[in-house]
């Protein structure tokens, strides 16, 4: 068996990542009756773009292959809760948006959401939250050049 006193933190850390992302999953999943989490995340991400995203766009941004954002994409579609339109410079580019069923999904569970968000960080001080949004960024920037060093 493991003995975590004596593990590197590291990989403890490492670890922990994952069950993590494995059970906030679950819970979400659970929570929603029409999407999963993955589903409802890339509708939300659309948020974070001044322009309807392309299918590339939103799967860099959230880390996910172009194929298996596609994927999701396309179950929102037949869902009704995103449309594609084409890019109006590059017509070989599809955007994304939102349809109304998608708002009203979010405005549904809007309350819920950021309720279930606050009681996840309750257990952290104000001090250990803004250490942990710290750390999460370097991490995710070491990952980006970590992929960026495996593509390259």
């Amino acid at each position: 068996m493991y003995d975590f006193e004596k593990m590197d933190q590291r990989l403890i850390a490492y670890v922990n990542i994952f069950i993590c992302a494995n059970r906030l999953q679950a819970i979400m999943d659970s929570g929603f009756e029409d999407i999963t989490a993955k589903q409802w995340l890339a509708i939300t991400m659309i948020d974070a773009f001044p322009e309807p995203p392309t299918l590339k766009q939103i799967s860099e941004l959230s880390g996910v292959t172009h194929q298996s954002m596609r994927q999701i994409v396309d179950r929102l579609i037949d869902k009704g809760f995103l449309q594609v339109v084409a890019d109006k410079k590059d017509k070989r580019a599809i955007r994304l948006v939102k349809t109304e069923a998608a708002e009203h999904l979010r405005t549904k569970k809007d309350g819920q959401d950021q309720r279930f968000v606050f009681k996840l960080f309750e257990c952290l001080t104000e001090e250990e939250t803004t250490a942990f949004c710290s750390a999460l960024a370097k991490l995710c920037d070491r990952l980006n050049e970590l992929k960026k060093e495996n593509d390259g």
